[in-house]
């Protein structure tokens, strides 16, 4: 939980889907009794993100220098504004996962090694949905994920499915529930050990 942070993957957005973002933002954070200060309001926000999205569609009609400076300019401003809410996202939330969640910005999870590859796992697009990715690990023939609910009496009740490839969308997890995730490599003459389990929230 001390390790979570906001996760800062707006950066390599879509221009589409960073508004979408934004949005999302202005209407968890600044609802939120957590934030009380932040270092803008939603009036200030919500101009930038109305700004944007006016000079973006200008752009679109046509090459037109001035327009795409424009947009270019405005983008800067709102981008910079996101980055500012997600450091004080930061600071507030001081890890709490869940805190994070309710502010609107997504989650940064840390990355567990086994072997060579890379396990982590990300909230999906839709509501229990968690997607799970890992790196290629030299000679395996597939991999094995098992996932369970963090609680007393059903870490050991845990799913179990092997998969083939380098990812794997999960859905119909229970929204509001911890889930642990770990991952195992199996070779062409045994299976390895299975990582330590990364701790996730469902939304």
């Amino acid at each position: 939980m001390d390790k979570s942070r906001v996760k800062l993957d707006f950066v390599e957005m879509s221009l589409a889907n960073f508004v979408f973002l934004c949005l999302y933002v202005s209407l968890m954070l600044f609802a939120n009794v957590l934030f009380v200060l932040p270092p803008m309001t939603k009036v200030e926000y919500d101009e930038l993100i109305k700004d944007f999205q006016t000079k973006y569609v200008a752009a679109l009609r046509g090459f037109d220098p001035i327009k795409n400076k424009a947009k270019d300019d405005a983008y800067q401003l709102l981008m910079t504004a996101t980055r500012q809410l997600a450091s004080y996202v930061d600071m507030i939330c001081l890890g709490d996962r869940y805190k994070i969640i309710l502010s609107g910005f997504n989650v940064f999870s840390p990355g567990s090694h086994t072997g060579k590859a890379v396990f982590s796992v990300i909230q999906g697009a839709i509501s229990g949905q968690v997607i799970a990715t890992w790196g290629s690990e030299p000679n395996f023939c597939s991999y094995v994920i098992r996932f369970s609910i963090d609680e007393d009496g059903l870490r050991d009740v845990y799913t179990q499915t092997g998969v083939g490839n380098v990812t794997l969308t999960i859905n119909g997890l229970t929204p509001g529930k911890v889930y642990l995730f770990s991952l195992a490599v199996v070779y062409s003459d045994h299976q390895g050990e299975f990582c330590d389990p990364l701790s996730l929230m469902v939304v």
